[in-house]
């Protein structure tokens, strides 16, 4: 089965999931931001399942989330104890969640304030700042963390036909025809990024190991891309690392031209030819 397959699947499910979470007394948390034509949803109780949409109604995303590793857990986590939502009006949004650290309970928050800007009708970004401070109070220790963000793009509605490079060591493009995406991580405690196809990131964040980053999987594509970015910090009590996620769609983005022909300059053509004169002179002489 493939994974374009796996994704329409999942999001045909999804309602009948998210109702049975209902009945069960959790209720899906979810938020939706508008400006300019353009819509952005995550669902938050589905690690992030979304949807980044244009003023065509196509849209260009699956799946933003977060995840985390401290120096006491064995494996990565997924944020997933929501303690606040809160509406900064039509375009933001801020989101509180207080998370265990090992066995440390409710010593880490993190904070991410999601801002989306419709810049025209053909192009939009979606702004995240984000914090995790220790709030450990009870036995006061340093904690590293390990944060990670995670991105899966379907350009143009489909999830297959991506492709990626690296525009420069903070930012990954995602393009498909003259759709592209460009994911930027602020560069403080940053330790890279991973590129690969969906799910392989996904399962090696979710799975029962630890997972660093290796720089790998660029240039990529065409296929159904995703990318993660890691940081890393060491928080004594009350210390905080933090961060941004900047997420930049542009519906008529231009490959650049390919490079011009390299022409000789005067000097070096009197270098090739005082080569060629001896060797003609030879030849002639030979005759």
């Amino acid at each position: 089965m493939t994974a374009g397959l796996l994704k329409k699947l999942w999001r045909f499910a999804l309602p009948g999931v998210l109702l049975l979470m209902t009945v069960g007394g959790s209720q899906a948390q979810t938020f939706t931001l508008t400006h300019n034509g353009w819509t952005y949803y995550e669902d938050v109780a589905s690690q992030g399942w979304g949807s980044f949409t244009d003023p065509n109604n196509t849209n260009h995303m699956y799946q933003n989330w977060w995840w985390f590793r401290t120096n006491l857990d064995s494996k990565e986590k997924p944020l997933a104890d929501l303690t606040s939502m809160m509406s900064g009006g039509a375009t933001n949004v801020n989101l509180v969640f207080t998370e265990d650290a090992g066995s440390l309970q409710n010593a880490l928050l993190f904070n991410l304030t999601y801002t989306l800007t419709g810049i025209s009708s053909t192009m939009a970004k979606v702004d995240i700042a984000w914090s995790v401070r220790n709030i450990y109070g009870q036995q006061p220790q340093p904690i590293t963390v390990n944060f990670f963000a995670y991105s899966d793009f379907d350009l143009n509605g489909s999830a297959g036909g991506d492709s990626g490079v690296l525009v420069d060591p903070q930012t990954i493009r995602y393009t498909e025809g003259t759709t592209a995406v460009d994911v930027t991580a602020s560069s403080g405690s940053l330790q890279g990024y991973d590129v690969d196809n969906y799910p392989n990131l996904l399962n090696l964040l979710n799975d029962s190991a630890v997972y660093n980053v290796s720089n790998s999987g660029l240039p990529f594509g065409p296929g159904d891309m995703t990318n993660v970015f890691q940081w890393r910090a060491t928080l004594g009590m009350g210390q905080q690392m933090t961060g941004t996620l900047t997420k930049l769609i542009n519906l008529e983005h231009t490959p650049p031209p390919p490079p011009p022909p390299v022409i000789p300059e005067p000097g070096t053509w009197m270098l090739m030819l005082s080569g060629i004169v001896p060797v003609a002179l030879r030849v002639r002489r030979k005759a």
